[in-house]
């Protein structure tokens, strides 16, 4: 059986946005908040945990990053407000990738 992984998006400092996988959400957001994570979120901390999408494998999250870190703004905010669209996002170049949502209003609401 594959592992799990995830796609979120952060909000961050100076209302930014994040895109990002990993297989361990919570402690993948407590790096991003320690200043451990990724460049982007050394610069602009991590504020919100905006939205949480699994995934059936790494490969399918990867994709789905991808797609994602090539929308407007706008359109992630619109993920944001609606996650459930991101499967006709995503079914529109791929068809065997499947998605969970899964929705917090803060960071300290999911660790």
């Amino acid at each position: 059986m594959d592992k799990k992984f995830y796609v979120y998006i952060i909000r961050c400092a100076g209302d930014r946005l994040y895109t990002g996988i990993t297989a361990f959400p919570g402690q993948r957001i407590e790096e991003h908040r320690q200043g451990k994570g990724a460049k982007w979120t050394r610069s602009f901390k991590p504020l919100s945990l905006e939205v949480l999408w699994e995934l059936e494998s790494r490969s399918h999250a990867l994709k789905v990053e991808c797609l994602i870190k090539k929308l407007t703004r706008e359109k992630k905010l619109q993920l944001i407000a609606n996650p459930f669209t991101l499967q006709e996002i995503v079914s529109t170049r791929y068809k065997d990738i499947f998605i969970s949502v899964s929705q917090f209003k803060n960071i300290d609401s999911f660790l």
